[in-house]
């Protein structure tokens, strides 16, 4: 099933639609081709609207770009599409994304804090990637911590994936085990909050 093409605007074009950023995307795209292969990444772009797809074929969507929301939910969506996976894949995702931005000398500093300090630190950069919405995190104690997301304008299930899964790699990368995650409320489609809680040991 082929999806209505997504709007081709930037934040150049001056529409009041959310934005995400350009390294958003290519981290996205680079976590999906080491999960499932180059083949299936390649194919997938064949599933993208035209704007998004040529954007990364092209190289012509940058890190520092922000683009339209309806593209990045575009992007999990043909993943989605490609290869025939559930939101299972979209979690898988978010914590490669997440393992691989944290990788290096990031890793190392995030060894010397706890896993909740490591989390909130974390949400404090949610705005670097995301034009709408913000993240507190509301309890935050040894081996549990609560947060809640608002304002986060067209935000969906996939998208919400993608966050709780970059939230649990980060508490692994604390020094977390046996994360259990929950969602209170939101992180479907259509919700532009999400209030999720996690325990560990």
């Amino acid at each position: 099933m082929r999806y209505p093409p997504c709007r081709a605007r930037s934040r150049d074009g001056m529409t009041d639609e959310p934005k995400v950023k350009g390294v958003a995307f290519r981290s996205v795209v680079a976590s999906f081709g080491k999960l499932r292969g180059e083949p299936l990444q390649k194919r997938s772009l064949d599933e993208m609207c035209e704007p998004l797809r040529d954007g990364i074929r092209y190289g012509s969507l940058v890190s520092t770009g922000w683009y339209p929301i309806a593209w990045y939910k575009d992007l999990f969506q043909a993943i989605r599409r490609t290869t025939g996976e559930g939101k299972e894949l979209i979690h898988q995702i978010g914590r490669q994304c997440t393992h691989d931005d944290m990788s290096g000398i990031y890793k190392v500093i995030a060894g010397l804090i706890s896993p909740s300090t490591l989390f909130s630190l974390g949400q404090r950069v949610f705005s670097n990637y995301y034009s709408a919405g913000h993240v507190r995190v509301l309890e935050s104690r040894r081996g549990f911590t609560r947060a809640l997301w608002i304002g986060c304008h067209g935000f969906d299930e996939n998208m919400w994936t993608e966050v709780i899964g970059s939230c649990e790699q980060l508490l692994v990368i604390g020094g977390a085990d046996h994360v259990r995650q929950r969602i209170i409320s939101g992180g479907g489609d259509n919700d532009d909050h999400l209030e999720l809680t996690a325990h560990w040991s």
